[in-house]
């Protein structure tokens, strides 16, 4: 990894001062600013936010989710702590908020302290409504956002996503309207208060499926069961996975692979060349994908990735090569781009972590880490300024 290389321009939000009071669902919202240049910081209570009990420092999932941030300790219970926490909010030019944190519940306080600050208050369900004080978690938010019934295979039961989707997925939301009201508050002065409901972030990134029931009144579930062409999945080669997609709507795809099985002698060839093959309603029932999943992998555990791939750019097959996870690991091109970064952890140890999915002009190589409960305490200076 590349050491610590300071940048010789100003970052997007380099000057730009941001309160992170989230603890779980929002908390990735804060490091995406940090990323991005702004000065981050963690106001936390004597004991530390939630997060920082049941992910502590020297859990990588902690130190992933607050590197770069800055932490400062501030008892919101002490009335003589009422002054700093204004001063601190006048000087910021976004909070994040969270259900069940430090100041949540103070949000007229917080607006009359910056009016011209964003305010985003991040929650399970959103501020209002009959759910708007349920508990949840992270599989009840992606089963109440629909996620879960799309994810897996219809044989089996739903499946929840890897990780705390409800974080990832409801921070990256929380980030881009933040963003968004940022820029128009610096325009206008004109602060703004953002309601994010993880559940509406969920079921707002689940494809086309509200809409295909809006428009043929059909509940579309895991698998694409009546929707997905036989062809359409992922099958295994010699040396492990490849992606295919030849339905008949990509037909230079489907006459393509059925013309290099032929050209190969295999048996499949034939098979796929049957008639039955020209329909669409055949293509979308159990025993095509049955059928076709058989005498495809006899053909295609033939060839390894590199060769799938080589034949499906030569030929016009929608094809290519479905990476393991240790395979996006060490991935040459990520690896070339130095996509992977190292993350501190409490005890000095380095964990290497996902970076950021863009690429900054100057570029920016560093070795994060998570702060400790109240580390910046006597480093942040002028909290009115």
């Amino acid at each position: 990894m590349a050491a610590l290389r300071k940048p010789k321009q100003p970052q997007p939000y380099d000057g730009m001062r941001i309160l992170d009071l989230t603890h779980r669902y929002g908390v990735y919202a804060g490091k995406l600013f940090a990323d991005l240049g702004a000065e981050v910081i963690r106001v936390e209570p004597p004991d530390g936010l939630p997060d920082r009990a049941a992910l502590p420092n020297r859990d990588p999932r902690f130190a992933f989710l607050n590197a770069n941030k800055k932490s400062i300790v501030l008892d919101f219970g002490d009335p003589r702590a009422e002054a700093r926490i204004d001063a601190l909010v006048s000087s910021a030019g976004a909070v994040f908020i969270e259900r069940d944190g430090p100041l949540y519940d103070a949000i007229g306080r917080l607006r009359a302290a910056n009016p011209r600050a964003v305010i985003t208050a991040v929650s399970p369900y959103g501020m209002t409504g009959p759910l708007a004080d349920a508990p949840a978690s992270d599989l009840v938010l992606q089963a109440a956002g629909g996620i879960a019934w799309m994810s897996g295979r219809i044989e089996r039961e739903p499946l929840a996503l890897p990780f705390s989707q409800a974080t990832m997925v409801g921070s990256i939301y929380a980030a881009t309207v933040t963003a968004i009201a940022l820029h128009h508050a610096e325009a206008t002065g004109q602060g703004h208060l953002i309601d994010v409901s993880v559940q509406e972030c969920i079921a707002h990134s689940l494809q086309n499926a509200i809409q295909v029931w809006d428009l043929e009144q059909r509940i579309s579930i895991r698998g694409g069961e009546g929707t997905r062409d036989a062809t359409e999945d992922i099958f295994p080669c010699r040396d492990g996975f490849v992606f295919l997609a030849s339905p008949l709507a990509v037909g230079n795809s489907w006459k393509s692979l059925v013309a290099w099985m032929v050209e190969a002698g295999h048996p499949s060839g034939k098979i796929f060349s049957h008639e039955r093959w020209s329909s669409r309603e055949w293509r979308l029932t159990r025993e095509a994908r049955e059928e076709f999943r058989t005498a495809f992998t006899a053909f295609s555990t033939l060839f390894d990735k590199e060769e799938m791939a080589r034949q499906a750019i030569a030929r016009r097959i929608v094809m290519g090569p479905a990476s393991r996870i240790s395979e996006v690991i060490d991935d040459p091109q990520l690896a070339h781009r130095d996509f992977f970064t190292q993350v501190e952890m409490e005890d000095g140890a380095l964990v290497r972590f996902p970076g950021a999915p863009f690429k900054l002009t100057p570029q920016v190589w560093a070795t994060a880490r998570a702060p400790a409960l109240g580390e910046h305490n006597a480093s942040v200076k002028e909290l009115s300024s």
